[in-house]
């Protein structure tokens, strides 16, 4: 399997990440836990940690759709996880709502 676009993929995300950093040191801006250790949520976590009304609310969808996320009948939609990861300042990601790219078949 070729694989030299993961590669690619998170080459490219740490460019963007060293950027960004390097910009916001220059603006006097430090990550204040740089050895932290990072836990990495699902969305199905994230709902149960929320509880369903709560992420209907947080999400700005019904309770329904919350439900279906979180047991795995559906996945948000693209627009719906961009306003996921806003709602949850980036603590969850494309990743944690669609699942790990490598398990993606090419």
């Amino acid at each position: 399997m070729n694989e030299i676009w993961k590669a690619n993929y998170y080459h490219r995300q740490k460019k963007i990440s060293d950027q960004a950093l390097k910009n916001l040191k220059k603006s006097g801006l430090e990550p204040e836990f740089q050895n932290k250790k990072v836990q990495h949520y699902s969305l199905k976590d994230f709902i149960e940690f929320l509880g369903v009304k709560e992420a209907a609310e947080t999400f700005d969808c019904s309770e329904a759709s919350i439900k279906a996320w979180r047991y795995g009948y559906r996945n948000p939609s693209i627009k719906q996880a961009h306003q996921i990861i806003k709602a949850t300042e980036g603590k969850l990601t494309y990743e944690s709502i669609f699942g790990n790219i490598q398990d993606l078949q090419s």
